[in-house]
């Protein structure tokens, strides 16, 4: 009788360690399918949209560079900025990012680089503290608490748009016009592409996750299924 009771044991560590394995090679198999869709879906957005008129344009930060030179991809975002504020799309620019490696606050080039493509310094609000796309978020939802602000043109690279417009709507922050702007300019795009996909499956873990186990729920369903019509 012990010896049934031990096989019966054994068979059932055995089964269950069956399903985990089962469970990881669905739930990895459904990771790397979400995260190369991604990367497909970011990597053929590199290209601007209408933009509707908005409360603000908010400019997301990004690296300076030494003697405070902003990087392709931040002067790429200032541009645009600059661009839709020509257009009309609305009287006001926020620009966004604190100081990372390379003083000054990504913020303050934002600002210096818009008043030398034109935009009066006086339509422009600096946020000068924040370090990440969280941040950004945070402070401009207290930005557009005190203005009265609702909607807003949010421009950063076409890459993050995305993440960015999800971060957002997470604050309250849901009226947001896609403002994307392209880069063409540096090497390393597939990079930068191929890390915000992976960040995106970060914040989206729940998707690929539910995925797996509902094809690891299913398999075993189906396994039940056979071994019961041969009993």
């Amino acid at each position: 009788m012990s010896n049934l009771s031990h096989g019966g044991y054994d068979n059932g560590i055995m089964a269950m360690t069956a399903n985990v394995k089962r469970f990881l090679f669905y739930t990895g198999a459904a990771l790397l399918v979400y995260i190369a869709y991604q990367f497909i879906e970011l990597r053929a957005g590199n290209y601007v949209t209408a933009v509707n008129h908005a409360d603000s344009i908010v400019v997301l930060g990004a690296a300076v560079w030494p003697e405070g030179r902003p990087s392709p991809v931040l002067r790429d975002r200032i541009l645009r900025a600059a661009e839709l504020y020509r257009e009309g799309v609305a009287g006001t620019i926020i620009c966004t990012g604190g100081t990372g490696k390379h003083p000054p606050a990504e913020a303050e080039v934002c600002k210096q680089l818009l008043v030398t493509a034109g935009v009066p310094e006086q339509e422009i609000i600096t946020e000068t503290t924040s370090a990440s796309t969280r941040e950004q978020a945070k402070r401009i939802k207290e930005i557009y608490e005190q203005k009265g602000f609702r909607s807003m043109a949010l421009v950063t690279s076409f890459f993050h748009e995305k993440r960015a417009a999800l971060l957002f709507s997470r604050e309250g922050l849901t009226d947001i016009e896609d403002a994307r702007c392209t880069h063409e300019r540096f090497e390393d795009l597939n990079y930068w592409v191929a890390r915000e996909a992976l960040a995106l499956a970060a914040m989206n873990w729940w998707c690929w996750a539910t995925v797996g186990l509902g094809i690891s729920v299913l398999t075993w369903l189906y396994r039940l299924r056979r071994q019961r019509a041969h009993l």
